[in-house]
Order: structure tokens, then C-alpha cells, then sequence
């Protein structure tokens, strides 16, 4: 049977064999991240197996260039139109969130969920942090505006404590 004639749920399993085959030769947290993007209906490929190697190999916060440049280290680079579809699909399914870094460039970082960036304009660390203590505002908004607010993004700028010593 040809590939066009399977059925979803035939295919569904031919994605789960290519993840089982490569299982024993891949990290924890590739493999977990591998079955999130099956269980949302997505293939399992190469290239996507690729990034998520790379993704989660990168110390904190990563652009797609950095990406692009551990992979091409390794001679394991998909292209990279394929990273940059790789990481939208990732953060179309909260799997990373997109930060706004320094100098226009995105950087992304594991993990979904409610949480916020500090963001060093010096050296270009990021940190995480969850309590933005915006819920009184959101609740205060939506009562005067009728908005239902869905979501929110709170990025700060400032030095980090490291570059603060080296200005002082």
C-alpha cells in the first residue's frame, strides 16, 4: 500500500515507527518534545528531529541563527527555511516562546505557559519570570473595556547584575 492510500490513523502509526526506531539514539527531552509534536498530529522528521536536538542543547535563550550554527557544526543542518518553519510550528504549539531580543533579532526559549522576560541591553541575557503581577490591571480592563483578554507579553530592559558590575 503506497503512502497516499494509507488512512490518518495508518499514517499516525508510520510516525510513531519513525520516532520508535530513532528513540534509543535520542536524548529525554527530544524524545518528549518528538511526542508532543505527534500527539498534535504533526510528522516526526529528520529535519524537525534536527532542531529539537538543537533546541534543546542551547544553553537559555537561542535565535535561529544560533540554531542554524550548532546544527551546521554537527553536519546536521536541514536549511534554514526548514529551522525557521520548525521553530513556528514549535511556538504555534507553545512548545517555545518567541522573546523580542536586542537589535530586532527574535531569540526563543523552551517551555510555554504564563511567563516573562528581563532582558539584558548590555550583554543580551535573558531571564525568566513568572509573577508579573498584571492580573488586578487585566481584570480592571476587561471590566471597563468588555475586552476578554486571552493573553499578554511583559518584556523588561535593563543590565543584568554582571554587566552592572562591569559599568560600575
Amino acid at each position: 500500500m503506497g503512502e497516499e492510500t494509507l488512512l490518518w490513523s495508518e499514517k499516525g502509526d508510520a510516525m510513531s515507527r519513525f520516532l520508535d526506531e530513532r528513540r534509543h539514539t535520542l536524548p529525554p527531552a527530544v524524545t518528549t518534545l518528538a511526542e508532543q509534536l505527534a500527539a498534535a498530529g504533526y510528522k516526526v522528521t529528520q529535519p524537525r528531529l534536527a532542531v529539537l536536538k538543537a533546541i534543546t542543547s542551547l544553553p537559555g535563550a537561542f535565535s535561529v541563527q544560533e540554531v542554524e550554527q550548532w546544527l551546521i557544526e554537527r553536519d546536521e543542518s536541514p536549511g534554514i527555511a526548514s529551522i525557521f518553519r520548525t521553530i513556528r510550528l514549535l511556538c504555534d504549539l507553545g512548545m517555545l516562546q518567541r522573546i523580542h531580543g536586542l537589535d530586532e533579532c527574535h531569540r526563543y526559549c523552551l517551555g510555554g505557559g504564563h511567563s516573562h522576560h528581563l532582558v539584558c541591553t548590555q550583554c543580551g541575557v535573558i531571564e525568566r519570570f513568572d509573577n508579573c503581577g498584571l492580573q488586578g490591571v487585566i481584570s480592571g480592563l476587561e471590566q471597563s473595556t468588555g475586552y476578554r483578554i486571552t493573553s499578554h507579553v511583559v518584556e523588561l530592559f535593563g543590565l543584568c547584575p554582571r554587566c552592572q558590575s562591569i559599568t560600575a
